[in-house]
């Protein structure tokens, strides 16, 4: 028997910076990388303003380069980041860069740049979405109690219509028992409350705009979805 679901889209809300992303240890282990001075003696509510400040003491390229650098690392060789550094001012370049690996950390990349220079890069952005998921039959509760991306992006999948971008491009990996690129497509899988006696979950899903547009104006439907290596 297969899974049975029934999916609540609670809201889809406009985000602009990824949870997390850029807390009090990630902008301490950036401002230690650009060699700026006692940085761990910067108040908590000063670090932010005061990273987006010593970026702003460097040319735009400069920064974007020691940004990839920074996030990336050796994915990336020197020429890679020279090119993709001009290539971040580009519309939207965390939904339409060729390696899918890299969005979440050219969104991230983005976000900071846009802090400190906020006329030369402008705010990106990307959706937060919340659903509620319920169980219909017993075999479909254990994908609720223990989360897994890729039954997250199976479940996203259902709720368009075969034109969807996750559908057109992974339609093989959706339909098999991996789906290894659903990592890529979730960025942040949250668990707001798992509730016994409805058999339900609350998730908050954090993700580009491009894979979900099409979720708009959607306020229910039913699922099948399942996660690697439950295929029968």
């Amino acid at each position: 028997m297969k899974n049975r679901y029934k999916v609540e889209l609670l809201e889809m809300k406009e985000i602009h910076e990824l949870p997390e992303a850029w807390g009090t240890t990630e902008l301490l282990e950036l401002l230690k990388s650009i060699d700026y001075q006692d940085a761990e003696s910067i108040p908590a509510d000063e670090l932010k303003d005061m990273t987006a400040m010593a970026l702003s003491d460097f040319e735009v390229l400069e920064a974007a380069e020691m940004l990839l650098s920074h996030r990336l690392g050796e994915n990336l060789s020197k020429g890679q980041r020279k090119n993709l550094a001009a290539e971040l001012k580009e519309d939207r370049i965390w939904e339409e860069y060729s390696e899918l690996s890299f969005h979440k950390e050219l969104f991230n990349v983005c976000t900071i740049l846009h802090w400190a220079f906020p006329k030369k890069y402008a705010e990106p952005d990307i959706v937060r979405i919340q659903l509620k998921v319920t169980a219909l039959n017993k075999v479909a509760i254990t994908n609720l109690q223990k989360l897994d991306k890729s039954f997250v992006a199976r479940l996203l999948n259902d709720g368009m219509d075969a034109h969807n971008i996750i559908y057109r491009l992974f339609d093989e990996q959706i339909a098999s028992d991996e789906f290894p690129e659903s990592e890529h497509i979730i960025w942040k899988l949250e668990e707001l409350g798992y509730h016994q006696e409805e058999q339900s979950n609350i998730l908050s899903i954090y993700t580009s705009w491009n894979w979900v547009d099409e979720l708009k104006g959607i306020e229910e439907y039913e699922s099948s979805a399942f996660a690697d290596g439950q295929l029968e």
